[in-house]
């Protein structure tokens, strides 16, 4: 990462991706402070002054608004007044038919991956313009189509990923810019949290947690608007886009439900 960054943000970094991003960046920019946002706290940043954590449940509106004024006061006392990188990684899935799931489980995962990310972002934004720097969505192959059985879910990453593209454009001739990150089936707590009793991926579409970081570091680094990570998934995203949208659909539910023979049994 040859950009210098001299603080970063993530969101979600005490396990999975956003776990694997807080060590990568810690090797890159040893110098650099780290704040995450989260419910629990990185075990990595234990007696660390320059890694804070700043306990937040990204689902409450009162919780995010407490820490980011935190955020935001943390921010102004530090002597770090370089770049700042801001990775919204938080987030999660729920499985199952629309009906399934209670209308809070969709309004809160609504929340996590589309209004925290929103609310983060559009609240660090100016500070992020004048000291220069980017942000980084996490976003996810799911966004390409829709996902049967994962409605919410899916929908909320297509959210992101246009989101971030149209970010990244409006921000052209700043010095800020934004990326997203497409991953695969990662081998992270969301197919646990989401409800999936087995994890029936081929082992070329998913990947681990340090793969997905070190390749959309990269990405970051090359200046990209957004990518896909692995080489089966770019493949897969380009071939899904070719399909009409119904056909698309109709093969996503069909996949999905390989992973779970009763989708509406929860």
């Amino acid at each position: 990462m040859g950009s210098k960054y001299d603080l970063a943000i993530v969101t979600g970094g005490s396990s999975g991706i956003g776990k694997s991003i807080i060590e990568d960046i810690s090797k890159l920019e040893p110098a650099a402070s780290l704040f995450n946002l989260s419910r629990r706290k990185p075990a990595s940043f234990s007696n660390d002054s320059k890694r804070v954590h700043l306990e937040c449940d990204l689902s409450d509106k009162g919780s995010r608004s407490r820490v980011l004024e935190e955020l935001e006061r943390k921010i102004s006392a530090s002597t770090q007044t370089g770049s700042i990188l801001l990775v919204n990684n938080a987030g999660f899935g729920i499985y199952g038919g629309v009906e399934s799931n209670s209308p809070c489980d969709h309004l809160e995962l609504l929340e996590v991956n589309v209004c925290a990310l929103v609310e983060i972002t559009t609240r660090l934004l100016p500070l992020i313009k004048e000291r220069g720097g980017a942000i980084m969505n996490i976003a996810s192959t799911s966004a390409f189509q829709p996902t049967p059985y994962l409605a919410s879910y899916g929908a909320s990453k297509a959210f992101v990923l246009n989101w971030t593209l149209a970010l990244n454009e409006e921000l052209r001739g700043t010095r800020a810019r934004a990326i997203a990150v497409c991953p695969g089936p990662t081998r992270t707590e969301f197919f646990k949290r989401a409800g999936f009793s087995t994890r029936v991926v081929p082992a070329g579409y998913s990947h681990h947690p340090e793969e997905v970081s070190r390749l959309a570091l990269a990405a970051l680094e090359n200046c990209k608007s957004f990518t896909v990570t692995g080489t089966l998934n770019k493949l897969a995203s380009i071939f899904s886009s070719l399909l009409p949208l119904s056909l698309r659909t109709r093969v996503s539910g069909k996949v999905i439900r390989r992973f779970r023979p009763n989708p509406h049994n929860q």
